[in-house]
């Protein structure tokens, strides 16, 4: 089983494409002494493409020369003569994860074992929102990490004072310093800007309409998409007047009115990251409300 898990594991990993596979104690690979190098068929699992069609079950997909040459039914796929064989009979495979909100490490060596922790477990790609203080994560972004997950950055974040809580984001309490904040940023060539809109149960200033405006319009001068942790109906519905592009979580404190309905509606480029699985979920909101063209893409809950 170790040898089935680290070959598979490098295969995946040398063409960028991540696959979630539950391993189990009955898989087995089948090397013919005259098998091709480099050329293997999975056999048996259930495959979940990840372009919106039905799971392939009983499917069979061929890796040749470290890239997928063949997905399709088991019996359709046309398998290359002595090719290495591994069994996937009672799995699921899929496209890799894309983590949307997390927080990463900020030592180099903590932030490697975790994205290749996170790859391990299928997960290929990781946007950390806003705790990176120092250059280990535009250093890190810029390298292929042997068997792990691609990294994107917001850099810092930017919010209201929030003392006791965290000094990694930028604290800002006017204008000029919420632009400043997001000039700074640009010049480290962020993937992205985030914003927190919270007051923690009424411990903190929240930033208002005139501060998360002004970092949208500069972000938005600068060629950055800002994403906002948010809890609140209505800091959702102000966010989404001001131009907001993501939010790093859906809304908590009640259930998604007409009016908040309208305005999701009329962003169809907006990307949603709910709750899952985690505090502060409230299921029905999402269960009832239709987004439209709204991207809901899984995402943490921090």
């Amino acid at each position: 089983m170790h040898q089935l898990k680290t070959n598979f594991r490098r295969t995946v990993a040398a063409i960028g494409l991540l696959l979630a596979v539950a391993c189990s104690t009955n898989s087995t690979v089948q090397t013919p002494t005259s098998a091709p190098r480099n050329v293997t068929v999975f056999e048996g699992a259930r495959v979940i493409v990840g372009d919106g069609s039905a799971p392939i079950e009983n499917a069979a997909f061929v890796v040749e020369n470290a890239r997928f040459v063949q997905v399709g039914r088991r019996g359709d796929v046309r398998v290359p003569a002595g090719a290495a064989r591994v069994d996937m009979t009672g799995k699921t495979v899929m496209p890799a994860i894309v983590d949307t909100h997390t927080h990463m490490p900020t030592t180099r060596e903590a932030l490697i074992e975790r994205l290749q922790q996170k790859a391990y477990y299928g997960v290929g790609a990781v946007a950390s929102l806003g705790q990176d203080n120092n250059d280990v994560a535009f250093q890190v972004r810029n390298e292929i990490v042997p068997n792990g997950a691609m990294l994107r950055t917001a850099g810092r974040g930017i919010t209201m004072p929030e003392p006791g809580r965290t000094e990694a984001p930028y604290w800002v309490t006017n204008e000029a310093e919420a632009r400043k904040a997001v000039q700074e940023l640009a010049a480290r060539k962020v993937d992205f800007v985030k914003i927190w809109v919270d007051d923690r149960d009424g411990k903190y200033k929240k930033l208002g309409p005139d501060l998360y405006g002004a970092i949208i319009d500069e972000a938005h001068k600068q060629g950055l998409r800002v994403t906002a942790h948010i809890f609140a109906l209505e800091d959702a519905k102000g966010l989404l007047r001001a131009g907001l592009d993501a939010f790093a979580h859906s809304v908590r404190d009640r259930d998604i009115d007409e009016d908040g309905l309208a305005l999701f509606k009329r962003h169809p480029n907006l990307v949603v990251a709910p709750n899952l699985p985690d505090r502060g979920v409230a299921a029905e909101v999402l269960d009832d409300v239709d987004f439209g063209a709204a991207h809901l893409v899984r995402g943490g809950v921090l």
